[in-house]
């Protein structure tokens, strides 16, 4: 059996094995020796049952008082409550820092303006060839923020049949001379005979309207309605016959000309290409006319804008806005990717001038009245 004991130094009380009474023992908190009484051992405390929650306080010869419990499990919240607090604070920083350093994925047209841009810094002759279509690169010597104006991105899709359509035509009547940038007939006998049949009708007309008797009569009447007469043969004789879309036309003429008419889709990109041939052939390596494929077509425009500093700017100067023309043309087998096709600085606009203040002015002061005689008189 054992004997509980209490120190008289403490005052805490622990159990002393039977064949320790009598002899010296330490106490268990405070250290403090002594010797337990062998005749009057204090009995033991019955046994009664213990809660689960407080099964590891048994174990324990000290017992802590419920004071001391409810203190413990107070101190014990108020540090989940802290650890909670100090984590949500944590992770609500990290949302609102963690965008300021993660960057933005830039899309594929972004990444190709800022290849281009790259390779003028670096004079990348080769580099420049890959990725742009541009006859005169500017000169900078360095970037940043290229980013891509998503209001300024423009799509077209449609059929390229009517087109397909139209450049057989033209090529069975027409020849490109790209030195004029003009397609010229293969048969210029025929517009030639239908100028002179035009104008053989045209001087028939005045012979039957009296226009050569009036301009021989010498009477001022008759020569100005001769010369009016005459001016209308010529305007009518400009816009048919003799007109540029008949004997030279451009591509943008037979376009307008187009019969059938093309559709909006199909018209708007020939068009387009009516705008920049040469930039247009450098993007296909071959000229747009010759294009005879029955496929959809997709037309991909889009414009990144960044800051850059240019070669010969003085140190410290301001980075001057740019922006990027980038195309994209897929039809069938051909897919010219993302190209730059245009690189232009954006100068700022001039400030508005002052509207002028308008100035009032003041009335004379009314001259005195003349005397009606001599004052003196």
């Amino acid at each position: 059996m054992s004997v509980r004991v209490r120190c008289p130094q403490c005052q805490a009380a622990f159990l002393v094995p039977d064949d320790r009474q009598g002899r010296a023992v330490a106490c268990p908190k405070c250290g403090a020796t002594q010797r337990p009484p062998a005749d009057e051992p204090e009995p033991l405390p019955v046994a009664r049952p213990v809660p689960t929650d407080q099964a590891d306080e048994v174990s324990s010869v000290f017992r802590p008082s419920a004071d001391a419990r409810e203190r413990k499990s107070s101190r014990r919240k108020w540090i989940a409550a802290v650890l909670l607090l100090l984590l949500l604070g944590g992770v609500a920083t990290f949302l609102a820092v963690w965008p300021r350093f993660r960057k933005r994925p830039l899309d594929v047209a972004e990444r190709i303006a800022k290849a281009y841009l790259q390779a003028l810094v670096d004079h990348d002759d080769a580099a420049l060839r890959r990725v742009s279509v541009v006859e005169d690169h500017p000169a900078i010597r360095d970037f940043h923020d290229p980013t891509r104006d998503k209001a300024r991105t423009t799509t077209l899709r449609g059929s390229f049949a009517p087109i397909a359509a139209m450049h057989r035509k033209i090529e069975g009547e027409y020849d490109y001379d790209p030195t004029i940038g003009r397609f010229t007939p293969k048969n210029p006998l025929g517009p030639a005979a239908e100028a002179l049949d035009a104008l053989h009708e045209a001087k028939a007309d005045a012979e039957k309207s009296g226009l050569y008797d009036k301009m021989q009569s010498g009477d001022p009447d008759d020569l100005f309605d001769a010369a009016e007469g005459l001016g209308k043969v010529f305007e009518q004789l400009a816009s048919t016959t003799l007109a540029p879309k008949k004997i030279l036309p451009t591509y943008k003429m037979l376009v307008e000309e187009a019969d059938p008419p093309l559709p909006p889709d199909a018209r708007e990109l020939a068009m387009i290409y009516a705008e920049s041939p040469k930039t247009w052939d450098a993007l296909l390596k071959r000229s747009f006319p010759t294009l005879k494929a029955d496929g959809p077509f997709v037309y991909e425009r889009a414009e990144v804008a960044a800051n850059v500093i240019d070669a010969l700017g003085s140190p410290g100067a301001p980075p001057t806005p740019m922006r990027l023309t980038l195309v994209r043309f897929r039809l069938e087998g051909i897919d010219t990717t993302w190209k730059v096709v245009d690189a232009r600085r954006v100068l700022p606009e001039p400030p508005a001038e002052p509207m002028p203040t308008p100035t009032v002015s003041e009335p004379e002061p009314a001259a005195p009245p003349e005397s009606l005689g001599n004052p003196s008189g």
